[in-house]
């Protein structure tokens, strides 16, 4: 016999892992929130990604006016800063992977309560 049950309720299906127990519903929730996260930082990253040669193209003292030791803007931001940047954006989305993580275990619970419950809280 395997750790895994699926069994239809009255409200859709679950399937439950040990004692946690998956619904439609709470998948599709934990899909879509973490869709719109990974959506936002990759647009971040892509905007982030394609402004430095897009400045190199249009912004003639981005990349031709030394402002530090020889260094242009662009230099500095592509050796240096553009790093920084990324750091920063898989830390911050670290952080707020996790806290969806929480709010959406929490959310699954919910669901799962509800479904298997026939619908009372």
């Amino acid at each position: 016999m395997s750790d895994s049950t699926t069994q239809a309720a009255g409200h859709g299906t679950y399937i439950q892992h040990g004692e946690h127990t998956d619904t439609i519903e709470s998948v599709d929730a934990v899909f879509k929130e973490q869709r719109r996260l990974s959506f936002t930082y990759g647009a971040i990253f892509f905007l982030v990604t394609l402004g430095i040669p897009a400045l190199t193209v249009w912004v003639e003292p981005w990349y031709a006016i030394p402002i530090w030791g020889g260094f242009t803007a662009n230099y500095l931001v592509v050796s240096l800063l553009y790093f920084g940047i990324l750091w920063a954006m898989a830390w911050t989305y670290s952080k707020q992977a996790d806290k969806l993580d929480d709010k959406l275990m929490a959310k699954a619970d919910e669901i799962a309560a509800k479904t298997m419950g026939g619908g009372a809280s």
